[in-house]
């Protein structure tokens, strides 16, 4: 068998056997079925970005001063953080926004 035909073989296996009732049948993967399509509602929520700086810490043998240099960082980086959280949130909301006039026409 050549490799390029592996993926097909294995399918029509898999097929073969579901049939013959070894093989449970098709189901969702592990997220399809948990996970429906988003309305514009959740869309527009996700779209507002806003980084925690708690979550900047350290849980390593010395984490201590990892933490206390991420959040020196963060403090010193924070004007350019937070321009770049507001355009990427601006941008969010106007995919959004689009998304809700594509919708209505």
């Amino acid at each position: 068998m050549r490799p390029e035909d592996a993926a097909e073989d294995a399918r029509a296996q898999a097929a073969r056997k579901r049939d013959e009732g070894r093989y449970p049948p098709v189901g969702p993967g592990a997220l399809e079925g948990s996970i429906g399509e988003p309305d514009l509602d959740d869309l527009e929520r996700w779209a507002r970005i806003h980084v925690d700086p708690a979550g900047a810490y350290s849980t390593r043998r010395l984490g201590a001063p990892v933490t206390g240099v991420k959040r020196l960082m963060l403090r010193l980086l924070r004007q350019q953080q937070l321009e770049l959280e507001a355009q990427q949130t601006r941008f969010n909301v106007a995919v959004v926004e689009h998304l809700r006039r594509l919708e209505r026409e």
